[in-house]
């Protein structure tokens, strides 16, 4: 659960400090305000890289305001691992950054140095950068995506959105390093089976040796004369050639390197084999999880107009009214479709952070823009569906709707300012808004 950011130089912001409290806290602001470049600040504080539009920015330097020479950021973050509370803070300079952990309710220093943090951090948090965006972001887009996907575009999506596309990425790595060993082998019989077919146009060594013990036999014979001179030396060359290619052809190389690349090849076909089989295993048991989670969150907002939400195996989806009629969810009206893929979005957060295996969950959703391509009216019932996840602590929206305004714990406005300026923030409290 994040506590508290302080950005300097970073971006937009000049020097600004923002508090995050359990429950729901909406960030406001219009397009270039500043809203984004928030997120961004948290993901380089936890994980030393910023992500934009899928893509992570490869030079540092990008995020430094343009009037300073360095940024820094401040995050303090409460470590589901162990329950205590931690500072990190980066600064970053062009082309470097350094970056420091400390425990915060006693300032000692933990770890200093970029890839310490990074790996110290990763062990706080229990999980890594595609883990945690897996299981607590949800990215600008990604509702609408689904509800204009069709059921098995809808499926591959979620696979993805699961951090499964993972193990797509690694299969892929280890297809192409196969393909680059299986040419290597190719070269490598190639080059023995040409060395092969030199030897057998050449003497054997005996051949030489006796071809040396007769020439010497006939010099001692006939005297030293200068074409059998000649004839030595092209029966040396000979021999070198024999011996070169007699040690080609047992060297390492022909000899144990094909077969090592073989074996090589053989255990990276077997790996991608089960890469191949991981995701669709692991979907398919979290897959009951998702629809208990995605039917909860549906129910909470149109429990009086529908009985149930039915998700299959390949994800198509359908609604029954209260008098247990089956309605498509194409003749679903007010918003419903959306809302399903919203329930369905979020119930892959939800349920991954409820049912984790593999050590205390993040206990954080982060809401990028959930209302983004959607009109008045079919994104009305957002701000009470984000109000009503109480499956975790802490939930952050980043967004442009007004309605969060009246709906929310924590109320976080960007006013900007003009361009290249920082924003005026206001912070409103759960003391005027609804809980």
């Amino acid at each position: 659960m994040l506590r508290k950011l302080r950005i300097r130089d970073f971006k937009v912001f000049h020097d600004q400090e923002f508090e995050f409290k359990p429950g729901t806290t909406a960030i406001i602001g219009p397009n270039g305000s500043g809203k984004t470049t928030i997120l961004e600040a948290i993901e380089f504080a936890l994980f030393r890289s910023v992500t934009r539009k899928e893509k992570e920015i490869k030079k540092v330097e990008e995020v430094i305001r343009h009037t300073a020479d360095k940024a820094t950021i401040e995050l303090e973050f409460e470590a589901p691992i162990n329950g205590k509370l931690y500072k990190v803070d980066r600064r970053i300079n062009p082309g470097a950054t350094n970056a420091d952990l400390f425990l915060k309710e006693s300032g000692d220093l933990v770890v200093s140095d970029p890839k310490r943090v990074d790996k110290e951090i990763i062990k706080l948090l229990g999980v890594d950068k595609n883990a945690f965006s897996a299981l607590a972001y949800v990215r600008q887009g990604e509702i609408l995506k689904l509800s204009r996907d069709t059921p098995s575009k809808r499926q591959s999506g979620l696979y993805s959105m699961m951090g499964l596309g993972i193990y797509d990425k690694k299969k892929e790595e280890l297809h192409k390093d196969n393909l680059k060993k299986g040419k290597s082998l190719e070269d490598i019989l190639a080059k023995k089976k040409h060395l092969e077919d030199i030897r057998k146009h050449l003497p054997k060594k005996q051949e030489v040796e006796s071809a040396l013990s007769v020439l010497g036999k006939m010099e001692e014979e006939l005297g030293k004369r200068t074409e059998f001179e000649q004839l030595r030396t092209i029966i040396h060359q000979i021999n070198e050639s024999v011996e070169l290619v007699e040690t080609e052809l047992t060297s390492e190389n022909l000899v144990k390197r094909p077969q090592e690349l073989e074996e090589e090849i053989a255990i990276a076909d077997h790996l991608e084999s089960i890469l191949e089989a991981i995701p669709s295993i692991a979907e398919s048991q979290l897959r009951p999880y998702i629809r208990t989670e995605a039917r909860a969150i549906f129910q909470e907002i149109f429990g009086d107009r529908y009985s149930d939400l039915v998700i299959d195996d390949k994800y198509e989806i359908s609604l029954y009214d209260l008098q247990g009629n089956k309605v498509p969810l194409k003749a679903a009206s007010g918003g419903e479709d959306v809302c399903v893929n919203f329930a369905l979005r979020v119930a892959v957060n939800t349920a991954l952070q409820k049912y984790s295996s593999t050590g205390p969950p993040p206990g954080l959703i982060i809401l990028d823009e959930p209302g983004a391509g959607l009109d008045k009216e079919r994104r009305k019932w957002l701000p009470e569906a984000i109000a009503g996840l109480d499956v975790v602590n802490q939930v952050i929206v980043v967004t442009h709707m007004d309605e969060f305004k009246e709906a929310t714990n924590e109320l976080i406005e960007l006013i900007p300012q003009g361009k290249g300026r920082q924003p005026i923030v206001e912070v409103q409290s759960s003391v005027s808004l609804k809980t």
